[in-house]
């Protein structure tokens, strides 16, 4: 008998909870609010990666939460490559130039994305070049340090 009473208040006391809700056993958040698609961001960005991303987020959200560009991103040539096309005569690949959307501020400028799409930030050209001087001046200073030596013991 004691377990039948505390069963019934246990009853009373969750659909007393509910009532206050006016009887809603609907959870507090839609799904549409809580849906996410993955899109994936490799390049120059601090954090490269796939992210889940809530639908709506535009290009610079995504950048963002990647940690934004490096300073060595190209920003005149950022490539969006689509998982998947709408249309037969849509793009596989869109460029876009930030640096142009951040002088005008142009929201035309800035494509939709959707799950699945690839964002690709590519590095400037002053890095490839500095990091490949670079090592070509080390390789001429150690053929000058060979050579000089080779000289010295000739002598």
């Amino acid at each position: 008998m004691k377990k039948i009473i505390v069963l019934g208040i246990l009853i009373l006391m969750t659909l007393s909870a509910y009532a206050q809700d006016g009887l809603s056993f609907k959870p507090k958040f839609s799904d549409e609010e809580n849906m996410t698609s993955p899109i994936k961001v490799w390049g120059e960005v601090v954090s490269p990666g796939i992210y889940d991303v809530p639908i709506g987020y535009d290009l610079l959200g995504i950048l963002s939460l990647a940690g934004g560009p490096v300073n060595t991103a190209k920003l005149t040539n950022v490539k969006i490559i689509r998982g998947k096309r709408l249309t037969k005569k849509e793009p596989i690949v869109i460029y876009v130039d930030l640096d142009k959307y951040i002088e005008t501020g142009d929201e035309s400028l800035i494509p939709e994305i959707r799950g699945g799409d690839t964002i690709i930030l590519p590095p400037k050209f002053g890095k490839n070049f500095a990091t490949n001087f670079a090592a070509l001046l080390a390789i001429a200073q150690s053929i000058t340090v060979i050579a000089y030596y080779i000289d010295r013991v000739a002598e």
